[in-house]
């Protein structure tokens, strides 16, 4: 197979998922501009809710990434009947773990919300949107299994569907629930303010989550669920899943962590900082699109050829994925630098705000091309299941360099905006360790079963 066909394979992997996680995040974003319309203080409430939220979602990191070492390793042996139970397994222990998460997040909730403010009002908000959040956490992780069985079995635009279908009605649904009467029109809404787009959110996962486990369990595509099998736990498989996800889902907690240390140093620059940042936030996902769908589409390539013991394959699906995330970063960062104002204005219309989230993105931005490169090497460690370089490398970057550098710039009475020019030079160390590590090789001799 020569560099043409694995780039072909590569993309027709990846470019669903890209659309997909964009119809995620256009939801994300459209979700924040009607937010915006409410207040600066509903924002501010919001962004502390999902700062919290993300730091609970450690244990569907663990399993799901764990997941896709197992599934795309037995799936590319053509061990259909193992493939057919990981899967199962993925389902049932993802149950477990998604209970744990809603119940430690329900208890934690209100404790860890005063660490970013006193005001009753941006409390409230968060309250508003995130308690039902909370409950249907179950089902946003289940979801997101579903769709990684249907991609790790080489169907992306199944998940791709199905997300964009769940994405329009989102939309849709948001203003809704949201105001008195939707905006732009004189059709009378609900009005339930930001309690409503997290109704929405609930509805529209709930559905996602109902269309791909139904098509799993009449065998759409090349495995079948079996009910039964739901109702039991494999001991073996759930070990092993926990054992190859336990670094990445380590290093996306410690990176939600470091979000919400970052919060806490924002919020005591005021409410403004908090919503620049909220919005910031959204549109710097919006980056990981790309990212994101080359870490799937390049791990599952990956643990295909090595699954047939194609070594060499699994390294040139590796390199592509770096050009591919290098040349999209630039453009975003591009954008980023040159219309930062006119981003912020889609979402908000308080100047403040404006002109403080315009230069955070600015300086914040600026690293993306090395990140995305040094993720493209990254699908090696996670196709293979030799995911500890991305608990390394999250450690290394944000604790190690990005942590003292903020801390420093906030002591020293810096404006909020050089707490996100720090972003670089973490940005840049990650890359270095990702490549450094890449190029040891270890990686390659890994198998999962």
């Amino acid at each position: 197979m020569n560099r043409k066909n694995i780039a072909k394979r590569l993309w027709i992997l990846s470019y669903p998922t890209m659309i997909s996680f964009a119809m995620q995040s256009v939801y994300d974003i459209v979700d924040m501009i009607w937010v915006g319309r409410i207040s600066s203080t509903a924002v501010a409430g919001v962004t502390v809710f999902t700062t919290i939220f993300w730091l609970f979602e450690f244990l569907n990191e663990v399993i799901g990434a764990g997941s896709i070492s197992l599934i795309s390793q037995n799936f590319g042996r053509e061990d259909m009947e193992r493939t057919q139970l990981v899967a199962e397994q993925t389902i049932s222990f993802k149950t477990v773990m998604a209970l744990c998460s809603a119940l430690a997040l329900y208890l934690s909730l209100e404790p860890l919300m005063t660490i970013y403010t006193k005001d009753p009002a941006v409390i409230q908000a968060a309250k508003d949107y995130g308690l039902l959040r909370i409950y249907f956490i179950p089902i946003m992780f289940l979801s997101f299994s579903v769709n990684t069985i249907f991609r790790c079995t080489g169907d992306t635009k199944t998940p791709m569907i199905i997300m964009l279908t769940s994405t329009i009605l989102n939309i849709i649904l948001d203003p809704i629930f949201m105001f008195d009467t939707i905006p732009y029109t004189r059709i009378p809404g609900l009005g339930l303010g930001v309690r409503g787009a997290s109704i929405a959110t609930v509805i529209s996962t709930s559905i996602s989550f109902t269309i791909g486990f139904s098509l799993l369990l009449i065998g759409y595509g090349k495995i079948k669920i079996h009910i039964p099998n739901l109702f039991q736990l494999h001991k073996e498989i759930d070990r092993e899943l926990i054992l190859i996800g336990l670094p990445n889902g380590f290093q996306m907690l410690l990176r939600f962590l470091f979000q919400a240390v970052l919060m806490s140093i924002i919020a005591r620059y005021g409410i403004d900082a908090i919503s620049a940042a909220g919005i910031g936030g959204k549109v710097y996902n919006f980056a990981f699109l790309p990212i994101n769908g080359m870490m799937m589409g390049g791990s599952i390539l990956v643990g295909h050829f090595l699954g047939k013991e194609e070594v060499h394959h699994a390294e040139e699906a590796s390199t592509l994925s770096s050009y591919f995330n290098l040349g999209f970063m630039f453009i975003f960062t591009t954008i980023c630098v040159v219309f930062s104002k006119e981003i912020y204005s889609l979402f908000i219309q308080d100047q403040n705000v404006i002109t403080l989230g315009s230069r955070m993105l600015i300086v914040g931005t600026l690293g993306l091309p090395f990140l995305g490169f040094g993720f493209g090497r990254a699908v090696a460690f996670l196709g293979s299941g030799h995911n500890q370089p991305l608990l390394i490398g999250g450690i290394l970057s944000q604790w190690v360099v990005q942590l003292p550098l903020m801390i420093l710039a906030y002591h020293l009475g810096f404006p909020v905006e050089y707490i996100f020019a720090t972003y670089f030079l973490a940005d840049l160390t990650e890359f270095f360790v990702f490549y450094y590590i890449y190029r040891r090789g270890t990686w390659k001799t890994i198998r999962v079963k």
